[in-house]
């Protein structure tokens, strides 16, 4: 009898426990569809994509802010997000973080440089040029572009710089212009001697003339009358962003740049975007590790070598070109500087005499075939793919063809380049590592490589590949 009713007891308590594991899955499904409606709000208003920093780290900005506003129900958080803009400007706050240095990748500011002393000023005197930092974050890139201009030996009166961003509190701290040593990164720090002062906490205060020289501005990019008060801009810096967004946020970004950007003007871009399609006036420039495009309505002329066929060149056809059009010598030069010389704009006031520095576009050489390359339909579909934008489709097909070609270095490259513009930077750096472990010599790995490395701080490990790559250039 006594084990009848504890047999019913445990039955009644298996359909209890039963009853309230549906209920907790369905509260699972119900805090998973609201999670994804968060990130959809937020792919709307800032463009971000969720699959660029990962479904974790938006879920804990929210579960931090919902502990800010003591909530414990994530319905409510999310009706407070879509009735509240305040509260939506913090959660973005929390999601947007910054990651920047002074002269972070230096060639873009040594080609600014040049461009505008020995082409811009030539056929615009007595005109100001007039720059653009898009996200300007907490200072860092629109200040080294001061710098760099002043070390350059420009008037400051002959240029201006705006720089704008999302964040409030990024843009607070870059007109405070006190930074720490994590925002000095770059090998050459003789600039931070000559334009900031120590203050006590290990920090450097910027001083006056650079900081004089920027104005900042709050807005957002995705917003139709962002700076439609602004006059066109001569060169515009929007790198290491495109990444982050959707495609939709891709493209009316791309669209907002073509609007503010004079029709010669020059545009950055992050090393991780050089696959974007750009309009069909962007031109790539001839300029290692600028990443720079410039934008013209100029008809084709025997002078003037505009592509007819589309610019969104990736960055390994950029090396592909330069290799095989016999211009390593000049790749070397302008790309790989020595690891002990200081490539630096200050000590570089003015161009080279017979310097080629001017904007050319990249020229279309077909490489020669390549019978491995040729060989493989299924990475030529790959790159077709990523060349579209498909990139979950191209990594998925990249994987597929490395599970049963585990040793073709060449497909490592692409899927770390495949990695790289979805902003998985990890990844993509052990990709190129697979890539240069199974042929120590791929150019285009260890390229990507030694960057990659940079961008994360890893200056002496980057040291270590580009020797490499001096190695197999001498």
């Amino acid at each position: 009898m006594v084990i009848g009713q504890l047999s019913t007891v445990n039955c009644q308590l298996s359909t209890v426990n039963c009853q309230l594991s549906t209920v907790n899955c369905q509260l699972s499904t119900v805090n998973c569809q609201l999670s994804t409606a968060i990130e959809a709000l937020l792919r709307q208003k800032i463009g971000l994509d969720a699959l660029t920093i990962g479904s974790n780290t938006i879920t804990r900005a929210v579960n931090r802010r919902m502990e800010d506003c003591s909530l414990t129900d994530i319905s409510i958080y999310l009706t407070k997000l879509q009735t509240s803009a305040p509260e939506l400007e913090e959660l973005i706050e929390a999601v947007v973080i910054p990651e920047t240095w002074f002269f972070r990748d230096r060639e873009p500011f040594v080609f600014l440089s040049r461009y505008a002393l020995s082409e811009w000023f030539p056929q615009n005197p007595g005109k100001t040029l007039r720059v653009l930092s898009l996200p300007c974050s907490t200072g860092e890139e629109p200040y080294s572009i001061a710098i760099a201009l002043l070390d350059a030996g420009l008037n400051p009166i002959n240029f201006s710089i705006d720089a704008a961003d999302i964040s409030k509190v990024a843009l607070k701290k870059a007109q405070r212009a006190v930074y720490g040593r994590n925002s000095f990164r770059d090998k050459n720090l003789d600039f931070r001697d000559r334009y900031f002062t120590p203050v006590p906490g290990d920090l450097y205060q910027l001083n006056d003339l650079v900081r004089r020289k920027v104005n900042f501005i709050q807005g957002n990019i995705l917003d139709s009358y962002f700076l439609s008060n602004q006059l066109p801009y001569d060169a515009i810096f929007c790198r290491n962003v495109l990444i982050y967004f959707d495609q939709t946020g891709r493209n009316q970004t791309i669209q907002l740049l073509n609007r503010l950007l004079n029709k010669t003007g020059i545009l950055f871009l992050g090393h991780s975007e050089s696959g974007q399609k750009l309009p069909p006036q962007f031109v790539s420039v001839r300029h290692s590790l600028a990443f720079a495009y410039r934008k013209t309505d100029i008809p084709y002329s025997p002078q003037v070598q505009v592509k007819k066929e589309p610019t969104n060149i990736s960055y390994s056809r950029i090396v592909r070109e330069f290799k095989h059009a016999g211009n390593r010598e000049n790749l070397r030069n302008d790309q790989l500087p020595s690891i002990n010389s200081k490539s630096s704009t200050s000590h570089q006031k003015y161009p080279r005499e017979n310097e080629n520095s001017g904007i050319l576009p990249i020229r279309a050489i077909a490489p020669p075939p390549d019978p491995a390359k040729s060989a493989s339909a299924d990475l030529d579909a790959a790159r077709r793919l990523a060349d579209r934008g498909q990139l979950q489709e191209a990594a998925k097909l990249c994987e597929t063809y490395l599970s049963q070609n585990p040793t073709n270095a060449d497909a490592y490259v692409l899927l770390g380049q495949v990695y790289q513009a979805r902003g998985d930077r990890q990844q993509a750096e052990q990709s190129f590592q697979k890539a240069t472990y199974l042929k120590p010599d791929h150019y285009e790995g260890l390229i990507h490589l030694a960057l990659l490395k940079e961008e994360r701080g890893d200056i002496a490990g980057a040291a270590i590949v580009r020797r490499r790559i001096q190695r197999m250039e001498k």
